[in-house]
């Protein structure tokens, strides 16, 4: 595909006509709401429509939804059907047009356990549908690969320091830094671990914002660009990392909730536990940017890096004595 659609003009009009002519009645009106999606309004009904980097991508997604409403699992989006490949591109893109799902007025977040348990709940719903998935349905898509995924990022973070310690104060590149290290010390002898079976279709992202709390009142699982092939606990350990802020960085309330039950062993989640995953993905991603999304960005990236390093910081230590235990 080329490097996205992004025309001037009369650019909106002729993607209205392309989804006039998928949906096949006239589009009353079409919302930009982000980046490469888009809200279609007919008089029926409302849509999605969402850019792809390519077919395949596409192709992947709509057979993972498919395959998951035939086992049972309605809590997705649906695609709409596409009649070969064709009717996918447009001006040398690739779309997919999926059902709108009313949200509800209360935007899903993790701030009660009760939010975090059902979240938890529908995740592992997921994996228990997508294990059961036939073979030829499971190889259509890539392995993961926890270790290595961060261990580049651990090389990207010290390649960036000149530029991140701009912004970061030495003492906590050097925290950061070490906590880094020594996880990946720990697990360096067990990679074999996080690719053993059983394999299900991981989702890949489970902030927060890929659960939506519909209006019906139903918790839907959204946005499957990072499913992967992979042991379903590395879901739950990235779940993990995206829950600790909104329970204080706190272990012995981690414990109580869970959500670590299905890991291979208590070490090694606690030894990945002690990986800052998301500083060091925000803050590699952060130096890429322009100065005006730098300033959107750096209310969260101070947040995670400086306001909750007190808490991050004993969360380590008690982890640490757990692991001595």
């Amino acid at each position: 595909m080329g490097g996205g659609w992004d025309k001037e003009g009369d650019g909106n009009k002729r993607l209205l006509l392309y989804a006039e002519k998928r949906l096949g009645e006239p589009v009353q009106k079409i919302t930009k709401l982000r980046g490469k999606v888009w809200l279609v309004e007919t008089k029926t009904k409302k849509w999605i429509l969402k850019e792809y980097p390519g077919i395949e991508r596409l192709k992947r997604q709509m057979l993972l939804t498919t395959t998951l409403l035939e086992s049972g699992f309605s809590h997705i989006c649906r695609f709409l059907p596409a009649d070969d490949d064709g009717d996918c591109i447009f001006e040398q893109t690739c779309f997919g047009i999926m059902e709108y799902i009313e949200p509800h007025p209360d935007a899903f977040a993790y701030h009660t356990e009760q939010d975090i348990l059902s979240a938890f709940r529908l995740l592992k719903a997921y994996h228990r549908a997508t294990g059961r998935f036939p073979l030829s349905a499971k190889i259509e898509f890539p392995r993961f690969f926890q270790l290595r995924k961060w261990r580049n990022r651990y090389r990207e973070f010290l390649e960036n320091k000149g530029e991140i310690m701009h912004y970061m104060p030495a003492f906590y590149f050097k925290t950061y830094e070490s906590w880094a290290h020594a996880s990946l010390k720990r697990l360096g002898e067990k990679e074999p671990i996080f690719t053993r079976p059983p394999y299900c279709i991981t989702h890949g992202d489970v902030a927060h914002h890929n659960f939506l709390r519909g209006k019906d009142g139903k918790l839907y699982l959204i946005d499957f660009d990072l499913a992967r092939l992979a042991p379903a606990w590395t879901d739950d350990l990235q779940f993990c990392n995206r829950i600790l802020p909104s329970i204080s960085w706190s272990l012995s309330k981690l414990c109580n909730l869970g959500i670590m039950m299905d890991a291979p062993d208590r070490e090694t989640i606690l030894e990945a536990l002690l990986y800052p995953a998301d500083v060091l993905r925000e803050w590699n991603q952060f130096i890429t940017c322009g100065e005006n999304e730098k300033e959107q960005l750096w209310p969260h990236l101070s947040s995670i890096t400086f306001g909750q390093f007190e808490e991050r910081g004993r969360f380590v230590l008690e982890v640490e004595k757990q692991l001595r235990a």
